[in-house]
Order: C-alpha cells, then sequence, then structure tokens
C-alpha cells in the first residue's frame, strides 16, 4: 500500500451512530505511545466534514486538554449552525469518558465558492537557497537509534540544510540559528486532500530546536488551521517560523504552499517548552 492510501485507511472512523464514530488509532501516526496531534487533528477534521452538509474543513482550531493513550477512542460531533454557504460545529474527543481534545471548526465547499483574488503570498525566498535534492530526511538516529517518531516515516520529508539541528556536530554557535524549520512534504500514491493539509499542519518539529538543539517534549496547547486551496502537485512546501518564547510559550506560524506556487494551508500553534528556564536561561 502506498503512502498515500496507508494514511486515507489510518483515517477509518467507525459510525456507531449519526453523530458519534470510534477510532481505533493507527500506531504508525504516533509519537513514542500516543497519537500525533496532526493526525488526531485530521481524524477530528473528517468526523466534522461526515456530519456537516458541507465539504471541506475551510478553518478549524483544536484544544488538546489531555493526553490520550494508545487504545480506542469516540469521535462525537455536535452541529452549531448550517447555512447555504458555510456549516460549523464541534467535535469531541472522548476517551475513558473523559474529553481530551476538541475541534471547532467551519466548513464549506470549494467548487462552488466564488470571489475576487488578490494580495498573494509567495513561496519563500528560502525555498530558492538550494535544490530539492540537496535537502536532508528527517531522521533522529543520530541522536538515538530508533528514535525518529513513527508518523514521520509515514511519509517523505526533507528539511532545509540548516535547519537541519540533529546533524550538527556543535551548539556553540545557537544565536546565529533561525527559530525556522523548511521542508518539502509528499505521500507517494497520491495529491494531499483537506486531511493531509491538517496533518501537515503540525508535522515538522518545534521551530526552537534548530536554535537551541533538542529539548525534550515542547507539547501544543493549540492549533488553529485555514486550508485555503486544495493543492494541485502531490509535493508540497512548508515553512514554519517562531519569533517570541515569553515565560517559556511561543507561537509557531505554518505556510503550505504547493509547487505551483499557491498557497494551500496557513497555521499558528501555542507551544509550551516545559521546564524552559532550565533548559534555557
Amino acid at each position: 500500500m502506498n503512502q498515500f492510501d496507508r494514511f486515507q485507511e489510518a483515517l477509518k472512523l467507525n459510525s456507531v451512530d449519526d453523530n458519534k464514530f470510534i477510532v481505533n488509532p493507527d500506531i504508525n501516526y504516533f509519537v513514542g505511545n500516543t497519537p500525533h496531534g496532526g493526525y488526531l487533528m485530521a481524524l477530528m477534521h473528517k468526523a466534522l466534514t461526515k456530519v456537516l452538509p458541507h465539504s471541506t474543513a475551510i478553518s478549524s482550531s483544536v484544544q488538546y486538554l489531555d493526553r490520550i493513550d494508545a487504545k480506542p477512542f469516540e469521535l462525537e460531533v455536535e452541529i452549531f449552525k448550517t447555512s447555504r454557504g458555510s456549516s460549523s460545529g464541534i467535535v469531541k474527543l472522548k476517551q475513558d469518558n473523559k474529553i481530551c481534545t476538541t475541534f471547532t471548526g467551519t466548513c464549506s465547499d470549494f467548487e462552488y465558492m466564488k470571489g475576487y483574488d488578490d494580495l498573494h503570498k509567495p513561496l519563500p525566498n528560502i525555498f530558492n537557497d538550494y535544490d530539492k535534492k540537496d535537502y536532508v530526511k528527517m531522521n533522529y538516529d543520530k541522536i538515538s537509534k530508533g528514535f525518529t517518531p513513527a508518523f514521520i516515516q509515514q511519509l517523505e520529508c526533507s528539511i532545509h540544510p540548516d535547519h537541519a539541528w540533529w546533524k550538527r556536530e556543535s551548539d556553540l554557535n545557537k544565536k546565529d540559528n533561525d527559530a525556522r524549520c523548511s521542508a518539502f512534504l509528499e505521500m507517494k500514491g497520491g495529491t494531499p486532500d483537506q486531511f493531509c493539509l491538517s496533518f501537515y499542519s503540525d508535522i515538522l518539529p518545534p521551530v526552537v530546536c534548530n536554535k537551541f538543539g533538542p529539548l525534550g517534549w515542547i507539547p501544543t496547547i493549540t492549533l488553529t488551521t485555514h486550508i485555503r486551496k486544495i493543492p494541485s502537485t502531490s509535493i508540497l512546501y512548508a515553512d514554519f517560523r517562531a519569533s517570541d518564547i515569553n515565560k517559556g510559550y511561543f507561537e509557531q506560524d505554518c505556510n503550505i504552499w504547493d509547487l505551483d506556487g499557491n498557497l494551500v494551508a496557513s497555521s499558528r500553534q501555542l507551544t509550551r517548552i516545559l521546564k524552559s528556564e532550565e533548559k534555557l536561561s
């Protein structure tokens, strides 16, 4: 099975009611013993579009409230409103009778949307720094054998050479490193759909690692994603950046383009460096 089809299979929802689903999460999309946040977002995204009358979740926000274990969980969808052009609702992820994650989204239909286009956001200048063949395959085995998360092994992920922090011999010049990570992304076998875009919005390592080196687990608190267009190419380019750390919290912004130069998705997440004073001061 190719990478794209494997991902679609991992998004299987078992319906138990008109607005309720059971999911047996696929361990190939885990970080250690926990489902990856982007994978959870894609699952909840799919559940919302199964219930609402419009096809694509063009705007969504996830709140990661509690840890999720490697066992089945329930997705319950509540409709907020429906109208001719859009609809909205919330998905609650429940495990052991506890709400662990919520996904609030607004859906519409790209095929019927019309309006004026302007103020295009082009691919960043960094895209032209190197050829794709010079990008570095994401693989943390230099840090520790088998350390590369399972979810990142389910796609082709090549990192800008200046952002491959795990390959650096020394961390002496940390002040010169950007809190940034740019990459080419591809699931072989298909062109990314809306659920791939949700997955990709949280796909790269926290950008502060490029500046400071490995910092342990850096949990995402909230993640908001806007889908702007369905991609026209199988390979996408993602650029993740952060500029401010405040009391250990930072906002990480992401933009994703297809290789025809179309901005297809953007996201912002609030993230926390645990024990930041101890690790960075």
